[in-house]
């Protein structure tokens, strides 16, 4: 979990202990079964689990009263700044399909706790948070924190949108908490539905945001790309020439400049990629394939400029790399 990743669990653990203060009830009970304190959540190296925060929100929710709305307070403080790579890949999204592509595809690295998913009938879309795997005590509340965060994104990337028309879709039938609920966020409940969702018009995913520059997303997207792979035991030395690539937007580094970077000699360098079963080559073209094809298909930018942007001198070189690696040329992507 990056810092940004668990500087966000805090937050929300903090929210939740603030909220319940509100009401009356004691952090401790909040926290009671966890290895946590209300002083160590201000502690900068305090690492917070995905267990431990579905513990405290069970604590919560077990000793709040059975109402609408705490999940959404809950959800205020929220940015996707505090989400990591994660949040910087949605945020820099060209338009909103993107967004929730880039949210569905990385939901690992999201800690959100839940699977965002979206889909999409004739006229409508519905955001779906998939919840199977927490306990049923804390879907409202996660799902009410879903919906604010959302929100606040969208009032964020495009603040002239009105949501007015959205509708909430809920799994079961419960009067009481869908007036609560409803008169809260002023907007449509739906009840027995078959999952959470928001719903809303299909016209919402083509929206584009104002200000999006598709090399940064594109970045932020092959950082993601890098983050699950190290999440599946991709070797370290790898994963550092990678890191290095993107955040110097150097497409053609060499391997003593690395090296140096790195602390050891070129020789060293390469027998620890030996080891590790890769070639300095093979990740420098590995990293330009997959910013590559991200351009391509999220920022729709042409082949010349992508060429260029990767250092290549022709484009008739990137075009062989290109298909050499995916198997398709560039232009039967960008034309998909």
């Amino acid at each position: 979990m990056s810092w940004k990743e668990n500087s966000r669990a805090k937050l929300a653990i903090q929210a939740i202990v603030n909220i319940a203060e509100r009401e009356g009830i004691a952090p401790c009970l909040c926290l009671q079964g966890t290895s946590l304190t209300v002083d160590s959540l201000f502690e900068l190296d305090a690492t917070i689990s995905d267990s431990t925060e579905v513990a405290v929100i069970e604590n919560a929710v077990a000793h709040l009263p059975k109402k609408a709305g705490y999940g959404i307070q809950a959800g205020q403080p929220l940015r996707l700044t505090n989400f990591g790579i994660w949040g910087l890949a949605v945020l820099t999204s060209p338009d909103v399909r993107s967004a929730f592509e880039a949210m569905s595809h990385f939901s690992e690295l999201s800690s959100m706790l839940s699977k965002v998913k979206f889909r999409e009938s004739q006229d409508q879309v519905a955001f779906v948070l998939e919840m199977s795997h927490l306990p049923e005590s804390i879907h409202r509340f996660m799902f009410e924190r879903y919906y604010a965060t959302t929100v606040n994104f969208l009032k964020e990337v495009i603040p002239s949108y009105d949501i007015s028309s959205f509708q909430i879709g809920l799994p079961f039938s419960d009067p009481v908490y869908e007036k609560q609920l409803g008169d809260m966020i002023r907007l449509k409940i739906l009840p027995a539905q078959p999952n959470y969702s928001i719903i809303a018009s299909k016209e919402l995913l083509s929206t584009p945001f104002p200000s999006t520059d598709p090399l940064v997303h594109a970045h932020f997207i092959a950082e993601c790309e890098g983050a699950l792979r190290v999440q599946k035991q991709l070797p370290d030395h790898a994963q550092r020439i990678r890191e290095f690539i993107l955040n110097e937007k150097n497409f053609t580094p060499k391997l003593s400049e690395v090296a140096k970077l790195m602390f050891m000699s070129e020789r060293t360098l390469k027998r620890r990629l030996q080891e590790e079963h890769h070639t300095f080559s093979e990740i420098v073209l590995s990293t330009k394939m997959t910013v590559a094809r991200e351009l391509l298909l999220t920022a729709r930018l042409p082949v010349k400029v992508i060429a260029e942007r990767l250092n290549y001198s022709e484009s008739a070189s990137f075009i062989r790399a290109f298909k050499k690696w995916w198997g398709t040329s560039p232009t039967e992507i960008e034309n998909t």
